[in-house]
């Protein structure tokens, strides 16, 4: 009996665990139906664990549907606060310079996770909710950190299954690789509406003695990239450098 009580408290934290992970990809929302077909659990499974998350404040009901809650999305920031706290003043700078959203995303082996975000002054800007999770070969902070694996590491991180956010998504390995060997070559990875069209991004990996694997990246509409290209760039590079000299 003690064991059978154990089984299913395991199986209720795997099955939660499993609705936060699958809400990472919907930060605009989704709805329980479509969220229990994405978990492959039954509705009404899915109805009483998004009720009991939504008590703790990890997930939050809207008229768009589920969204990860703020609870949860304090802590992703909290998990990181070493690295937060270092870069802090470097991106704020970068935010007042470029009048750009800046991004701080940490990399989770298929995915790039929003950690941290500075928003954009300006009336048309660019922003993603903190905790959300871009599929790492569609984002300039996700290539940027894939530029510093090997190529049969990056094979080993993403395997056969391809995500196509939109028409310029990499969909195979040799347009990625041909993009990850100009990501070496310049230091900088570029997104050119390769996770959402009229989005662009220029991003940057931060190489440095802590365990994780963190990316800085500056995303403008598309109608702003080409013309500030240059000086986003210019600005980025130089917050990478001093990040990295206090990480030293």
């Amino acid at each position: 009996m003690v064991d059978q009580s154990k089984h299913n408290h395991s199986q209720v934290i795997s099955r939660a665990a499993t609705i936060l992970k699958a809400l990472q990809h919907y930060p605009q929302g989704i709805s329980i139906t479509a969220l229990a077909k994405r978990v492959e659990l039954p509705r009404s499974t899915v109805h009483r664990l998004v009720s009991s998350l939504e008590q703790a404040s990890l997930v939050i009901h809207t008229r768009q549907g589920i969204q990860l809650g703020a609870a949860l999305l304090q802590m992703t920031h909290t998990a990181h606060t070493d690295f937060i706290s270092v870069a802090k003043p470097h991106i704020d700078t970068l935010a007042r310079r470029t009048r750009e959203t800046v991004d701080v995303c940490v990399f989770r082996g298929q995915y790039s996770l929003s950690i941290d975000q500075i928003a954009s002054d300006q009336e048309l800007r660019v922003m993603s909710p903190v905790g959300t999770a871009f599929p790492v070969y569609t984002s300039a902070h996700g290539k940027a950190i894939l530029a510093t694996l090997s190529n049969e590491e990056v094979k080993t991180v993403i395997g056969d299954k391809w995500i196509q956010r939109t028409e310029s998504s990499h969909v195979s390995y040799d347009t990625l690789f041909r993009d990850l060997d100009l990501i070496r070559k310049n230091g900088w990875a570029v997104d050119i509406e390769e996770h959402a069209e009229g989005v662009c991004a220029v991003g940057v990996s931060i190489q440095s003695s802590l365990a994780e694997r963190y990316a800085i990246a500056v995303a403008l509409p598309v109608i702003r990239f080409n013309k500030n290209m240059t000086e986003v760039t210019s600005a980025l590079l130089q917050c990478q450098a001093e990040v990295e000299e206090v990480l030293k």
